[in-house]
């Protein structure tokens, strides 16, 4: 009798364990579901936010490498000369042009650029206000052709330090190997001129940085319909920051293959006053 009574008992326990076992199965496996989804999504949050933080310290570790930014911030005016040998194809000279580029930046912002073709002088003028480009004294253009002219040569001078400009869409593409001696970061840079007054053009750029110490090496822009090759061959300290001294320019296909010599481009006779500098000579 005894043992009759407690099969069943024995039978219901074993039951209740069984399936509460089971249960409890249920309930971890589907937590560890549950977590796997939310690490995955979590970690692609971070694959995000490493993605733009890379981009964004590359481009940090370029302006160490060239200067510092503070340095950069702190120029007063700056001058130089830049000569301009346009090629076509064949290899003939298109146009040579050499223009003095004067810049006051601070305390107000002030741009001359003035060359001479043959007997024609040609002189542009900028600042916050105006944009206007005179042939022999006479006004021939105004307006956002000719001030974007003037960022457009002001945001060659000032790589890789414009790069933290207001607007600009930084993308990190990755390690590059673009000769037999240089591996780099790409960094792709994108503008929206319609939104920022600052941005001369929509066209897109990719920059490539040494991945050792950060040195700017070349970039490649795709203006609608072309693609060009810009090499920085030489380089001049001035002030303590980095300035192009000589750059080509090859017409190349979207991967970044040359196809011929399309520009020369020379800068010289650097002068650079810095904020501090100034202040110094005023108290003179």
């Amino acid at each position: 009798m005894k043992n009759t009574i407690t099969s069943p008992l024995l039978f219901l326990f074993r039951f209740f364990i069984r399936n509460a076992t089971q249960l409890l199965l249920v309930i971890c496996i589907s937590g560890n579901i549950f977590t796997s989804c939310k690490f995955s999504k979590e970690k692609g949050k971070m694959d995000d936010t490493s993605k733009e933080t890379t981009a964004l310290h590359v481009v940090e570790n370029a302006i160490d490498s060239a200067g510092t930014l503070e340095k950069w911030q702190s120029i007063a005016s700056l001058e130089y000369t830049k000569t301009t040998r346009l090629f076509l194809e064949n290899g003939q000279i298109e146009s040579e042009t050499t223009q003095r580029h004067h810049y006051v930046f601070r305390p107000k912002k002030s741009i001359k650029i003035a060359w001479v073709i043959q007997r024609d002088s040609f002189l542009v003028v900028h600042n916050d206000s105006i944009s206007r480009k005179f042939k022999n004294d006479s006004l021939i253009e105004q307006g956002a052709t000719v001030k974007s002219t003037v960022n457009s040569a002001m945001y060659v001078l000032g790589m890789p330090f414009k790069l933290l400009d207001q607007g600009t869409i930084l993308t990190y593409e990755g390690l590059k190997t673009i000769s037999a001696t240089d591996t780099v970061h790409t960094i792709k840079a994108t503008y929206e001129p319609r939104k920022h007054s600052n941005h001369s053009t929509k066209d897109v750029w990719w920059y490539h940085f040494d991945k050792n110490n950060g040195t700017f090496l070349s970039s490649m822009v795709y203006h609608e319909p072309t693609y060009a090759l810009i090499e920085n061959e030489f380089m001049t300290k001035e002030g303590g920051l980095t300035f192009p001294r000589r750059r080509k320019s090859y017409r190349c296909n979207k991967f970044g293959e040359k196809q011929f010599l399309r520009g020369e481009f020379h800068y010289e006779d650097y002068s650079i006053t810095f904020l501090n500098e100034e202040n110094f000579a005023k108290r003179q």
